[in-house]
């Protein structure tokens, strides 16, 4: 139910229009100033709101409203306000009209009028939210495209092999370092397969314990558990005939490992608290950046759960193993990032492509996107220096040297990111090793990754 505040001193009007639009089905707030609804937007959802132009006592300017819309706008770019006000004259209607207002409506109004104005406002907002949808999915996509970019023989092979295995239903394991872009290349295997059309659902399963595995995974009707006030779909049927990624997948407990194992032998399971029994229809993809069978001779992962998931298996090269894709892997982040931030185009020096040629990238492709992002805010000029770079040096363990903060100029979470992909090189990609090194939880580890935006 879309929610509009009425923006007006008049707690007459405000009555009447509150009695209007909950009999057209809408929810209603009112509010008495323009300050008090800037507030209101600020701490609330709203869809639209309908402003009056005069506040104070003797005033008929409309400046009051005019100075609401523009504060509106800023707080939200895309909240329609349509103006109302018993003092109309073209001049005002203009003056709102380019300040940022959707529509002009004299008072006394006319009810089929007013539905009809907040029925267009609310459906060309609906189509504007899904055009910025569209436009950061686009955004998101073009990174996607250039992680996947391959100019080494090793990742062209990658490639190639996924793209025909795309074709099939077979399940996939995706292997490779922490930051090789396993996420990316399951989202190509599902682009490149019949499934494209339905959803690609992805969960890190370093992120989750054994409850909140069984209500993300499974879903959970209302009340299943003390804190389930509603109904909630789980990834397998949101990814029904689609694909679902399963990132992190070593991170399992050995009781979620036995659930996943049923549904994926049984092909069916059941959401929290419901006794209906659904049907897994979605392909399976997972990724690690563990050695799984050092894992199974150690008794943490499944044997069986291993050959579920593994009909097939590809190791992502790390990015040091393909020194022809650093460079145009870094060049493409260079000018998506220079437009995403509104930034003069930049370049990269000589001698900054040979400290990147030369730089062992701990982090891999994820590492190598962080630098370029970080570095257009770094320079003035349009050529990008070695020093810019700010690239870390090899990792001792147990040394406080290891980040280059001389000039002083990481923040407080590049530091820790730093730290972070350097200790997990350290320990060769074993993140629970990494993880105790720092003194963090698994699961406190896989926070701070995902916060890092791994990939």
């Amino acid at each position: 139910m879309k929610t509009i505040l009425v923006v007006d001193d008049s707690l007459d009007i405000q009555a009447s229009l509150k009695f209007f639009l909950e009999d057209e089905g809408y929810l209603c707030h009112g509010v008495l100033s323009p300050d008090t609804a800037l507030d209101y937007v600020a701490k609330n959802s709203v869809d639209l709101v309908l402003l009056d132009m005069n506040f104070s006592q003797n005033t008929t300017s409309g400046d009051e409203g005019i100075n609401a819309i523009v504060g509106l706008k800023e707080l939200d770019p895309l909240l329609p306000v349509i103006v109302m006000t018993g003092w109309a004259t073209l001049d005002l209607a203009v003056k709102a009209l380019t300040s940022g207002a959707a529509d002009f409506i004299e008072k006394p109004w006319q009810d089929e009028r007013l539905a009809h104005a907040i029925k267009l406002q609310l459906n060309a907002r609906r189509d504007k939210q899904a055009l910025a949808r569209l436009t950061q999915e686009k955004q998101r996509t073009t990174v996607n495209q250039s992680a996947l970019q391959a100019h080494s023989p090793q990742k062209q092979q990658v490639l190639s092999q996924l793209e025909n295995l795309a074709k099939s239903d077979m399940n996939i394991l995706l292997t490779g370092e922490n930051g090789t872009g396993k996420s990316y290349y399951a989202q190509y295997i599902h682009q490149h397969s019949k499934r494209s059309g339905a959803s690609f659902i992805a969960l890190n399963m370093g992120a989750l314990n054994d409850e909140l595995f069984n209500s993300e995974v499974f879903g959970h009707k209302k009340g299943a558990f003390t804190d389930a006030s509603k109904d909630r779909l789980g990834a397998f049927t949101l990814a029904e005939n689609g694909t679902l990624f399963l990132d992190e997948i070593a991170n399992l407990s050995k009781k979620s490992q036995a659930k996943l194992l049923h549904v994926l032998e049984e092909r069916k399971y059941s959401a929290l608290g419901s006794s209906k029994v659904l049907e897994n229809k979605a392909r399976i993809i997972s990724a690690t950046n563990a050695n799984l069978a050092n894992a199974i001779t150690g008794g943490d992962f499944r044997q069986d759960l291993y050959y579920r998931l593994n009909t097939i298996e590809i190791e992502i090269p790390p990015l040091r193993n393909c020194k022809e894709d650093i460079l145009p892997l870094a060049n493409s982040f260079l000018t998506h990032f220079c437009n995403h931030y509104d930034k003069s185009l930049k370049s990269l020096s000589k001698c900054a492509e040979d400290a990147l040629l030369t730089y062992h990238f701990p982090g891999n492709v994820r590492e190598l996107k962080h630098i370029i992002e970080r570095v257009i805010f770094m320079v003035e000029g349009e050529v990008v220096m070695a020093h810019n770079l700010m690239l870390s040096t090899p990792i001792n363990t147990h040394s406080s040297q290891s980040l280059p903060l001389e000039d002083n100029t990481l923040s407080l979470d590049e530091v820790i990111e730093q730290t972070m992909l350097l200790r997990l090189e350290y320990f060769n990609g074993n993140a629970s090793k990494a993880a105790k090194s720092l003194g963090m939880s698994r699961s406190a580890w896989y926070r701070k990754m995902t916060k890092y935006d791994a990939i």
